[in-house]
């Protein structure tokens, strides 16, 4: 029956609700108390009816689907209406949203400090933004370090806060470099920084920023390559980036005179990338010493 007008035994019927031990039990052996039987069905129907009111639907013997019409109008009425099949939830939105990590306080950086008792500590109040949908707020943690060690301070949102040692076969099953890109944040695990400890357990910390968007850019100009001359080569790089994602580089660069003629086959570019930085060494067979703006762009 989908027509809780009134709720089962409201009017007049009598009734009781279920004492402590019959929450807890249900009924014992024996015929059914009448009162209690009655309120059980009453107190189901009463809340299906307040569904039914909320919605605006009118409930019938011959429609069992009410109470969903009734869910599916309170959706529409806040949502502005639309096909709800077309609704994704929240959940399912934090597990497919391609979004990084995002630390939205302190221009993307959580600023974890030494505590000098071989002891780091990741301070209170740092906000998260998880799959551009779900806020994360820190509380004030200290993790121990052990001497001699490369650790790096991850976060994710099932496990938070923990220091991954990078001798750790498990972590770093293929030995691979501290600044391998195999580290960098992913879209649920959180690269927060690099942690160095000496042999008297004191650490370097370098911390690292989280932005869904990381981008940079550094403009050298007048850069003296000779006015004539073979192999002349010049380098550019950005100050430190320690970012949480390995860059990619783009490097770019104007030449608005030439005292001979420049071809493509006289350029060359090496690049080295890490996280923490881009360096860009150019080299050009002829160039005008006063005409050159090299650019380097890095985003990741």
């Amino acid at each position: 029956m989908a027509d809780f007008t009134p709720p089962f035994s409201s009017v007049g019927g009598v009734n009781r609700s279920p004492s402590v031990d019959e929450q807890a039990d249900g009924f014992t052996c024996g015929p059914a108390d009448l009162t209690l039987f009655n309120r059980l069905f009453g107190r189901i129907e009463a809340e299906l009816k307040a569904i039914q009111d909320e919605g605006g639907i009118a409930g019938t013997e011959e429609d069992d689907t009410t109470v969903l019409q009734a869910i599916q109008a309170m959706i529409a009425a806040a949502t502005g209406g639309g096909d709800t099949s077309q609704f994704v939830l929240f959940s399912q939105a934090q597990a497919r949203l391609p979004i990084f990590p995002e630390v939205t306080t302190n221009n993307g950086v959580i600023a974890v400090t030494d505590l000098g008792t071989g002891n780091i500590r990741i301070p209170a109040s740092a906000t998260i933004l998880h799959r551009g949908i779900r806020t994360y707020t820190t509380v004030q943690t200290d993790l121990a370090t052990v001497l001699s060690k490369m650790y790096h301070l991850r976060w994710s949102p099932t496990g938070g806060f923990v220091l991954k040692d990078l001798a750790d076969t498990g972590y770093n099953p293929t030995v691979a470099a501290e600044s391998n890109a195999a580290f960098d944040s992913t879209h649920d695990d959180m690269l927060v920084a690099r942690i160095q400890t000496n042999s008297s357990n004191v650490p370097t910390i370098t911390n690292l920023t989280n932005k869904n968007t990381l981008r940079a850019q550094v403009v050298t100009s007048n850069f003296g390559f000779p006015q004539t001359g073979n192999g002349a080569t010049t380098s550019v790089s950005f100050p430190a980036l320690n970012w949480s994602r390995s860059p990619t580089p783009i490097v770019t660069w104007d030449m608005k005179s030439f005292n001979q003629s420049f071809s493509d086959a006289d350029e060359s570019i090496t690049l080295t990338t890490t996280r923490y930085g881009v360096l860009a060494s150019v080299m050009l067979d002829f160039g005008d010493s006063a005409n050159n703006v090299l650019r380097l762009t890095a985003l990741a």
